[in-house]
């Protein structure tokens, strides 16, 4: 069940919308990662201060990228319950990524920052689900212990 949600909950991060400033558009979280390994790759890490949010936004993406590896991987362990730590970082790289892009788009346009937030809802909601889940399975193992 846990990693069901832990599923649901990487590809909920990996549609969330985000919008770039200066009339570019919009653009999903899982291409925004790709473009921005790409970049990084082929250009190294450049930062622009005249844009310094288009210019950190490839480096939020990478953030998240880790987040979601670090995750993938854990589902392939036979007690995830034991890497509950790594589930703790995975989780919480892919909530910094989302909050600083949040927080880049609240400072350009209140229209932009409303559509990131509101796509990214469902992801809060199943991050959420993912503690309970944890939360739910500890009990339920301690209670069995004593």
């Amino acid at each position: 069940m846990i990693k069901r949600a832990i599923i649901i909950t990487l590809i909920l991060n990996s549609i969330i919308l985000i919008g770039i400033p200066s009339g570019h558009g919009y653009g999903i979280m899982i291409l925004i990662e790709y473009l921005g390994v790409r970049n990084i790759i082929e250009y190294g890490f450049e930062f622009d201060k005249n844009y310094p949010y288009e210019s950190s936004l490839f480096l939020i993406a990478i953030v998240s990228l880790i987040g979601k590896l670090i995750s993938i991987g854990l589902l392939f362990s036979k007690n995830i319950l034991t890497k509950k730590n790594w589930i703790y970082i995975g989780l919480t790289l892919m909530l910094i990524s989302f909050f600083f892009v949040c927080y880049g788009t609240w400072e350009y346009d209140s229209f932009l920052f409303a559509i990131t937030l509101g796509s990214g809802i469902p992801f809060l909601m199943y991050f959420g689900r993912v503690l309970y889940l944890i939360n739910k399975e500890n009990n339920k193992s301690e209670l069995v212990t004593e």
